[in-house]
């Protein structure tokens, strides 16, 4: 458990990065504060902005985390692709 804790961990600096890349790029392409949000009525759009940075930051951190988890969890076998060839040699 402490384990994944540190996987989860590690995951949030590079998550924020992705996160921050792929709000400028949908920034870039749609506009939130031209675009009609239904829920965000009395939001201002320094708030919608905001609301979705978050979700971005924790999509990207939900994956990385999985992605981590999946990779040191899984056992090792014959023909791994991850496995180091060097110390077969």
């Amino acid at each position: 458990m402490r384990a994944l804790r540190l996987l989860c961990l590690r995951a949030l600096w590079p998550s924020f990065l992705v996160a921050a890349l792929a709000t400028g790029l949908l920034w870039a392409v749609l506009a939130p504060a031209h675009t009609a949000v239904p829920a965000a009525g009395a939001w201002s759009a320094r708030a919608v902005y905001s609301a979705l940075f978050l979700v971005e930051w924790i999509a990207c951190w939900a994956a990385s985390c999985l992605s981590l988890w999946l990779l040191t969890s899984r056992p090792a076998g014959p023909g791994d692709v991850f496995e180091d060839r060097e110390a077969d040699a």
